[in-house]
């Protein structure tokens, strides 16, 4: 077969194929959130710290514990509304929802301190965020986008003067 055949004949395959094919757009990928942060703090002025700020964001202490080298804060579920100036209180603010057909939302927040040996304490940040479809589906569980999360960590490192590190 000619060169100048086999030439031809791919431009007519590119020609006919190419709109065939589709640019599909993916979402990114979530990264997951890094939910420790580390204060050059004691466990009593840190815990203490995690209440305050817990107390200061209009959220009821559900359950408590305090032990030796840690301690736990989780919440009542706090409502989201749909109104205000706070970006916090908006459900597709605080949460990946999709196309989803919610109604409203609520969150809670489970606030751990650990005593970490080399002088400071851990604190993880946990934001449970459902969504509310209707009575048939209830409340169905949503991925945190983080802003809860951030603010808790940011008002726990003013309350102690200290600023949160990062954990690799």
């Amino acid at each position: 077969m000619p060169k100048w055949r086999l030439v031809r004949a791919g431009a007519l395959l590119v020609l006919f194929a190419l709109p065939a094919c589709q640019i599909t757009w993916r979402e990114p990928v979530l990264q997951p959130l890094n939910s420790n942060r580390y204060y050059d703090s004691s466990l009593e002025i840190t815990c203490a710290a995690a209440r305050e700020v817990v107390t200061r964001l209009g959220l009821s202490v559900k359950e408590s514990q305090e032990e030796e080298r840690a301690c736990l804060l989780e919440t009542v579920f706090k409502v989201l509304s749909d109104s205000g100036d706070d970006p916090t209180e908006y459900l597709d603010k605080v949460a990946f929802v999709g196309v989803g057909p919610f109604i409203g939302g609520r969150y809670t927040l489970t606030v751990t301190t650990r005593d970490v040996r080399n002088s400071g304490t851990r604190v993880k940040v946990t934001t449970r965020v459902e969504g509310y479809v209707g009575e048939e589906f209830g409340y169905q569980v949503l991925r945190s986008k983080g802003l809860i999360e951030e603010r808790v960590f940011a008002a726990i490192g003013e309350s102690i003067g200290a600023t949160p590190v990062e954990a690799n």
